[in-house]
């Protein structure tokens, strides 16, 4: 079970109360339960889905794990003199619940709580490892790509895109329309937009796509929780509340229209993306193997880029750096 599938069961309270204290296995390097025993079994913590905060301003002390059972747990350390570290502190560990399984779950709760809002989701989710806004942002732009390439130039057309982020949309674009880092027709230079130049390669007819501004009317709370998430510094409570907004988000950008997202422009012909064989010469720096198309020519010798960074103090008129 991954972290949003969890957040949700516990919104939704599809869990199992056990609040009893457990001995815990506590690595104080890596401030991370390893395992801890219940009722006699022992149950190795095969991942932390999440560091929590169980009282404001104190380090996280709630962690929610899956264990090598398959099963998710939230534990805490229940402390008795506030504002300690685990190795110095006086107090006990708590198994505070269980997080019911599919099989103890009747079919809509499991649906609910993996949100998956149809197959095509479904095959995205199960590449991606979870469903998030950004996913949706790509699934949508697929689906607006596949129609206006079918008016434009019919079906059997080949597409090259050029997206200006590195978000998780970029994997429903390689897995709905098959333009992939692999076969060199998706490029990415990540400007941290949703931007993309689409080329239809028989034609080389060229097409922008930006995503317009969307208002969900959440953001000073979103901002708040996600600002506390990358300080490490959120309650589960908040946790919960957060994905309950994530999916919200979800939910929203999924019932729009294409046209409702993004806005299109015709460009002028773009660059055409083709795959080329995989050619590698020796860096002359580093002496490893670099793709002939990827390596810089100076001074008559060959670097790769991280060399060239470092042996040439004009790189940045490259923009290299």
């Amino acid at each position: 079970m991954e972290k949003s599938e969890a957040l949700r069961s516990i919104q939704y309270d599809l869990v199992e109360y056990i609040q009893t204290k457990v001995p815990v296995d506590f690595d104080n390097a890596g401030q991370t339960p390893l395992s801890f025993i219940y009722r006699e079994k022992t149950y190795v913590i095969r991942e932390v889905l999440g560091k929590f905060l169980k009282k404001e301003g104190l380090y996280s002390n709630g962690f929610l794990v899956n264990v090598d059972r398959g099963e998710v747990f939230f534990i805490y350390f229940h402390t008795r003199n506030s504002g300690q570290r685990f190795e110095i502190c006086e107090g006990n560990w708590v198994l505070c619940f269980r997080v019911l399984e599919d099989r103890e779950l009747m079919a809509f709760y499991r649906e609910d709580r993996k949100m998956l809002l149809n197959m095509t989701m479904k095959r995205l989710v199960d590449f991606h490892g979870h469903l998030c806004p950004d996913l949706i942002i790509g699934a949508k732009l697929s689906e607006y790509i596949q129609q206006l390439v079918s008016e434009a130039s019919g079906l059997n057309v080949s597409i090259s895109i050029l997206a200006q982020n590195c978000t998780s949309a970029i994997d429903a674009i390689q897995i709905l329309l098959g333009a992939t880092f692999g076969n060199q027709r998706l490029q990415v230079m990540d400007f941290g937009k949703h931007v993309y130049s689409l080329v239809i390669n028989e034609t080389g007819t060229s097409f922008m796509f930006s995503l317009r501004p969307q208002k969900y009317g959440d953001e000073y709370e979103f901002d708040n929780l996600e600002q506390k998430i990358i300080n490490s510094g959120i309650s589960l409570e908040e946790a919960v509340r957060f994905q309950k907004l994530m999916d919200g988000r979800i939910e929203k950008l999924f019932s729009m229209t294409t046209d409702e997202l993004f806005d299109c422009e015709e460009i002028e012909k773009g660059q055409l993306f083709y795959e080329v064989p995989s050619i590698y010469i020796t860096c002359s720096h580093c002496s490893h193997q670099v793709l002939k198309n990827r390596s810089v020519e100076y001074r008559n010798r060959t670097y790769c880029i991280s060399c060239f960074n470092h042996v040439c103090s004009e790189c940045k008129q490259y923009n290299l750096q």
